[in-house]
């Protein structure tokens, strides 16, 4: 009896070998594209004016220097999207009370910049921020920055990215 079942037990491993071998191969699929490495080099940055779609409102401060913006990944603009744009301004320039609808993160690449909290400027909230320096807004926190020297932020985070300033009243 044993030799028999030793039988049935090989005939069944052979058959199922048998009907595995003969079922078709699935269809190969299309190899996705290779996500390549982006590399950008500090100074190849492509600067321009931020878009008027960005700024939303009336700022309480004049801004009293040039803002410039050059997008190095992703779409800040497209809801849902990562981003990574870096932020250049003057000596002295301010950038408002606001608020962004999404985290901001920000990095001082190059010279320094104060940041307050609250939805009025004030000079005694401002806190340094040195080159190197690291900083977040949560969603909806209100924020307001100001430049010290020639500088360079990087910003990152998911889209949109839009500044809703907060009016003077």
């Amino acid at each position: 009896m044993s030799i028999r079942r030793t039988g049935l037990l090989i005939s069944c491993a052979l058959l199922a070998l048998i009907a595995g071998a003969q079922t078709k191969e699935p269809a190969k699929k299309s190899p996705a594209r290779a996500a390549s490495p982006m590399i950008v080099e500090s100074g190849s940055e492509k600067w321009g004016d931020i878009p008027a779609g960005v700024l939303v409102g009336t700022p309480s401060v004049e801004i009293g220097g040039t803002l410039r913006v050059a997008v190095l990944q992703g779409d800040p603009m497209k809801a849902g999207a990562t981003y990574t744009l870096r932020l250049s301004c003057t000596d002295g320039a301010k950038i408002a009370p606001h608020w962004h609808p999404a985290r901001e993160n920000v990095t001082v690449l190059k010279g320094g910049a104060a940041v307050g909290m609250g939805t009025k400027w004030d000079d005694a909230a401002l806190k340094d921020l040195p080159l190197g320096g690291f900083f977040v807004a949560e969603a909806q926190m209100r924020h307001f920055a100001q430049c010290k020297g020639d500088t360079i932020m990087q910003v990152h985070g998911v889209g949109p990215f839009v500044v809703n300033f907060v009016g003077p009243e």
